[in-house]
């Protein structure tokens, strides 16, 4: 699977992990975004690190990074 999330910090903090596995899982930052009905802006600073997002949104991309993937 091709990696289409830009995240640039990918290993570094669990939240920047996290939402990047659910970047991946929606199919990219844009999707993401109106996932967790935020900004797509957001959702770019929490990937890059710059911000951290807001408790409930972790635990709903820490959600979707747990359920079974699609075959």
């Amino acid at each position: 699977m091709q990696d289409i999330c830009p995240s640039t910090s990918k290993n570094s903090h669990i939240y920047v992990r996290t939402l990047h596995e659910a970047c991946l899982r929606t199919g990219g930052e844009h999707k993401l975004a109106a996932y967790l009905g935020v900004p797509v802006a957001d959702v770019e600073a929490w990937l890059n690190g710059t911000a951290l997002p807001p408790d409930a949104i972790f635990l709903r991309c820490v959600d979707l990074v747990q359920m079974p993937r699609a075959r």
